[in-house]
């Protein structure tokens, strides 16, 4: 399914076997809900995203080709206001692991089951998290300066992995509520703050800067 339109989107009933690819120009919304997984190639959204996957997983596709177009789409999943991916189904995922990726505006998560893992990768572009509930494990990577944040809380029941790449990009996450362990990578002089509603169980950690952990009601270990 491919949709080029200068106003908005907006497809809740939708039963697609094949990949998606959204545009919007300006500041036009995308609302799609899918009776199966979503799979996103070449997609730009001017304004907000907001993506259900009834029964399936949601992913993208690292350099797709168009072979109607002969083309390489470029960028997998661009969107310039706020975004939100929701797994219905228990255990379903989200691998959102395009480098090419450019979500600008907060992002909000949320899968069920202890296998519904999260992932999250978001190019050159900072990641900031908005409120999500994450069943699994939550895995996250910016490579810009301004690194990754949240907005809200973020709550994991498994673990939390946060990378940046950038040289002396950040980690600045104080609303966490993680059950599992928590696994940090900053290069140079990359400060991570972290602030915990429980403990804090750190695994193997590298933070070029600063270091600043809370854990709100437990332990940190």
């Amino acid at each position: 399914l491919k949709l080029s339109i200068n106003g908005s989107i907006n497809l809740g009933t939708l039963a697609v076997d094949g990949k998606l690819q959204l545009v919007t120009h300006g500041s036009g919304n995308a609302t799609v809900v899918n009776d199966a997984g979503l799979h996103f190639v070449g997609s730009t959204v001017g304004g907000a995203l907001s993506a259900t996957a009834t029964t399936g997983n949601i992913s993208d596709t690292q350099n797709y080709f168009d072979s109607l177009r002969k083309s390489n789409l470029g960028t997998s999943l661009a969107v310039a206001g706020p975004s939100s991916f929701t797994t219905s189904a228990s255990n379903a995922t989200i691998t959102l692991d395009d480098t090419t990726n450019a979500l600008t505006g907060a992002v909000a998560l949320s899968t069920r089951g202890t296998s519904g893992n999260a992932t999250v990768d978001n190019g050159t572009t900072a990641l900031g998290i908005a409120a999500s509930t994450v069943g699994g494990n939550l895995n996250l990577t910016s490579g810009h300066a301004s690194g990754i944040t949240d907005s809200g809380t973020v709550t994991v029941g498994g673990n939390l992995s946060a990378t940046t790449d950038a040289n002396n990009g950040v980690i600045n996450l104080g609303t966490l509520a993680v059950d599992g362990a928590v696994a940090l990578k900053t290069n140079g002089t990359g400060n991570a703050t972290v602030v915990n509603d429980t403990g804090l169980n750190f695994a193997a950690s590298t933070v070029g800067g600063n270091l600043a952990a809370t854990a709100t009601t437990g332990n940190i270990i």
